[in-house]
């Protein structure tokens, strides 16, 4: 190696780099039609159980009725209560304009919104 010029030098690099991007590629090119192959067999067996297996549909329940919640109106005067002291925190403590507070619906908070609620309380 040290009886060759710049030039062979230099040719050699190239060769070797040029090398090691074909040996790259191909990897790749194996990986890839490994992974190809995982998908074939995947929907192979997709396509066997669902042959085996016949599952009949259950019919969807009908959708619940929306509760009446327009006799609550305590509940909505304690919510706007809260709304308006909300947003009295965040003017440092002046309460601005809330008569255009509305109130249009109220939902009912599932169970996770609810353990949600009591973890971030501490009650």
């Amino acid at each position: 190696m040290n009886n060759m010029n710049m030039a062979d030098k230099m040719a050699e690099g190239v060769a070797v780099s040029i090398m090691g991007f074909i040996i790259v590629f191909i990897v790749l090119l194996v990986i890839m039609g490994i992974l190809s192959l995982f998908n074939l067999f995947a929907k192979y067996c997709e396509k066997k159980t669902a042959q085996t297996t016949d599952i009949p549909e259950v019919p969807s329940a009908p959708p619940a009725e929306p509760e009446n919640l327009m006799d609550d109106t305590q509940l909505v005067a304690v919510i706007a209560a809260a709304i308006a002291a909300a947003a009295a925190d965040e003017n440092d403590g002046q309460v601005e304009g809330t008569d255009g507070l509305v109130i249009k619906s109220i939902r009912r908070a599932n169970a996770w919104n609810k353990e949600a609620l009591s973890q971030n309380t501490n009650f």
